[in-house]
This record gives C-alpha cells, structure tokens and sequence, in this order.
C-alpha cells in the first residue's frame, strides 16, 4: 500500500543524508544516478498510462500516490516527459491537474500497447520477405524487447491480450530481397547528399554509373524502388534498389534540384506503375471468380469499380502510369477479363500473349 507522501518525502530525505556521509566514489555515483534515472523513468511510465485512462487529468499529489513516490520525484518525471519524451503534457492552473493533450500518445519501446505489438508484429511479416537477414534480426529484437516491456508491465486490465510475436507471416512471390546497409545508406542520403551508384539495368543487360539526388523509397508490389534526380541523365527517374550494386554518397556535394510536392514526386498524381510509359486511365470489365477476387484488390487509390451484373461482372477503371506495366498484370487475370480499353492498353495486353504463344513454338491458340 503507498505511503502517505509526507512519509515518503522523510524516508527520502533520510535516505539522502546517510548517502552524504558515506566515502562517494565515481562508482557510487554513477550507480546513484542510475538507480535515479530508472526511478523516474518507470515513474514517467506509470504517470503516462494514469493520464492516458482518466483523461480529465490529475494532481500532482494524485499523480505522486499513483506511482508511490514522493512529490519531488513525480516532479521529476513530468520534467522528463516534457523535455525527453516531448510528451503533450499540459497544466491547469486552474483544477492544478496535469491532463495528458494526445489521449493516443504512447511510447511503444518504453511502455508499449498491446496494439503496439500487434503492428509491429504486422509490419515486420509485412517486411520480411524482401529485407535481408540483418534487418529483420533488428526487428526480431525490437518485437522481443516490447514483448519483455510489456510482460514486465503486466496487463492494464483483466481483459487485455496480446499478439505473439510468431502469429502472422508473408510470403511475396513478386519481392526481391535488399542489402540492408544499402538501402540505409540511401534513406541517410535522402535530402542531404549526393550518391555515386553503379546499376545493373535488367533490360538493357548493362551495368552503369550514376550520380544521383535520392527523393524517396517506395515498396510496390514487394520490390523496393528509389525516386531520384539523376544527375547523369539530367532528370528525375525511378531506380529499383535491387538492381544497385554498390553506393557511396559524394563528400561535400550536396543537393541541386528541390524534392517535388508528394503528389508530383513519382511523375504525376497517384496511378498504378512505377515507370512512365503511356500512362492513361484504363476501364476493364473482369467476370466471374476473378472478378470477385479482384473486388477486394486495391490496385491504386484512385480505381474506381462497379458492378454491372452483381457479384458476376464488374467494372474497374484505374489509372496507370505504365501502359506496360499494367499490361503485365493484367495477363495474371486473363482467365476472367472480358474488356480491355483504351485501345493503346489492350494492343500491349495482346502482344504479350502473342509473344508468349510464338515463344511456345505454338503461334496461336491450341485447337
């Protein structure tokens, strides 16, 4: 049971002064301050999920019982979730409580939710299939490390559960894997550097060099690319991370060419495809299995779709980017489309089939 405070702020104060007389070493005091700072970070800890439940705020008397420290020491904390944490903390002169702005803030390697593991046990299947063997035993730890967090916290309430870490993977047959340390070196450079890179282009079959301006990384389709200014060609271009063989940033040069608005930075507003070739706006109508396996498919943010005849025939306008691109996907779900347009679309569409018949050696459909 938590003592009164004006008993705890004796006991401390005691304590404090048979500290002082004992012989001080550097050992005793880095000790002191770190049984310190851990006082008053699981203070911070337990006055955070305290504010977080009663939204209305509290004391700092109230706060100080909560935890079962003295007053000094939830002062303390407060001071340390402002100025460490930036955590919304806000006092009200007028009740004297302190209220918690962001009832949602939370601090998931410190005093993780459950739903905080749930995502990043989500993420990291998500991230598995295409990140390298370092990476994902980085993240493996950090899901070991709430885990222990929040084993050690114990549960809010009697109702609360938790994900285990091994409860959700991925596969993605589309993904290419990438050298972790790469791509770090690529994100350290977005906005500030300059990388000489050497690429191996898998349709030209050659390996180049290239000075570039990193912009972004996107994942698509589980393959990782990067948006650019190409210094070499003089405009921006998208590269895929796989394909690059070795990277160094520039020392002392740094960025030429401003990062365009988000909805412009990858050619254009949102559309499906990474490359441009044609881009357009296509309209298909798929029926059937596929059709209702397409329906919960999200291609791109802007597709529109309908149902022409409920549950059987379905219409799907979409823009695209890349005519060739799209064209490719499309010949996934060949069994259940019905309508290809514009017309540009579906010529592409028809010279890969014709182009995989003649390879067969079969040079059209099979009697």
């Amino acid at each position: 049971m938590p003592q009164p405070a004006g008993l705890r702020e004796l006991r401390e104060l005691r304590e404090l002064r048979e500290r002082s007389r004992r012989p001080r070493t550097p050992e005793h005091t880095v000790a002191d301050k770190n049984d310190s700072s851990r006082t008053v970070q699981q203070t911070a800890r337990t006055i955070l999920r305290f504010l977080r439940d009663n939204p209305e705020g509290a004391t700092k008397d109230v706060l100080s019982k909560r935890a079962g420290v003295a007053l000094v020491t939830t002062q303390r904390a407060l001071k340390f979730m402002r100025e460490e944490w930036d955590a919304p903390l806000e006092f009200n002169h007028g009740s004297k409580r302190w209220v918690l702005l962001d009832p949602k803030f939370t601090l998931p390697l410190t005093d993780p939710d459950p739903e905080d593991l749930t995502a990043v046990v989500f993420a990291s299947a998500l991230l598995a299939p295409v990140a390298d063997e370092e990476l994902n035993s980085r993240v493996k730890r950090l899901i070991e490390q709430m885990d222990d967090a929040l084993e050690e916290n114990g549960p809010r309430n009697k109702n609360d559960a938790k994900v285990r870490p091994r409860s959700v993977t991925a596969t993605v047959t589309t993904g290419s894997q990438v050298d972790y340390r790469m791509v770090s070196k690529l994100l350290l450079a977005i906005g500030s550097g300059v990388v000489r890179m050497e690429y191996e282009s898998p349709w030209a079959n050659t390996r180049k060099t290239y000075d570039i301006e990193p912009w972004q990384i996107r994942i698509h389709d589980g393959q990782m690319y990067m948006r650019a200014y190409s210094r070499t060609h003089g405009e921006a271009r998208s590269f895929r991370v796989a394909q690059v063989t070795h990277a160094r940033v520039l020392p002392g040069e740094v960025p030429r060419e401003t990062v365009p608005p988000k909805d412009d930075l990858w050619g254009g507003g949102p559309a499906y495809g990474i490359d441009s070739d044609r881009p357009g706006v296509a309209t298909l109508r798929i029926r059937g299995g596929v059709a209702r396996w397409v329906a919960r498919m999200l291609w791109d943010p802007g597709q529109e779709d309908r149902w022409i005849e409920e549950g059987e025939l379905l219409e799907r306008k979409v823009p695209y980017h890349s005519c060739r691109e799209l064209a490719r996907r499309l010949l996934f779900h060949a069994d259940g489309l019905e309508m290809i347009e514009p017309e540009e679309l579906r010529r592409e569409v028809d010279s890969f089939a014709r182009g995989l018949l003649e390879r067969m050696g079969t040079g059209g459909a099979p009697d």
